[in-house]
């Protein structure tokens, strides 16, 4: 049995067209920076629970009104900030980045690069 090349030797470079090595080019990301204020809300997420992203369940509401807790008040009040906190907080607890925090990380404005550095910070711990 004779073997088979799977590449075409054939060709020349020039030859292939932009669309055959379009999609084997590295796209350019640019550089991730953050805040002061974004490093800070990602250090203190890296001490909170799965739970604190949740929203309180009966019993936890009922001992919120029973002993004037004020447990209720978790989320950050900048919707940004808020969006980092429960996307650091999933990706580490789950060790990926799912979906629909990447899109909430979209919509509040982060860019491709961001997102990915706080995966990969997030994971890393």
């Amino acid at each position: 049995m004779a073997y088979r090349a799977s590449v075409r030797d054939d060709i020349e470079p020039d030859a292939l067209s932009a669309v055959e090595i379009e999609p084997f080019r590295l796209k350019s990301v640019e550089p991730a920076e953050f805040s002061a204020l974004e490093e800070q809300v990602m250090a203190l997420a890296r001490t909170d629970s799965l739970g604190s992203i949740e929203a309180p369940g009966r019993v936890e509401r009922l001992f919120t009104r029973l002993f004037g807790l004020n447990k209720e008040q978790r989320a950050l009040a900048d919707p940004r900030l808020e969006a980092l906190r429960r996307a650091f907080v999933v990706a580490r607890h789950r060790h990926h980045l799912p979906d629909v925090q990447t899109g909430e990380l979209r919509e509040a404005g982060f860019s491709i690069g961001q997102i990915r550095v706080i995966e990969l910070r997030a994971i890393a711990l």
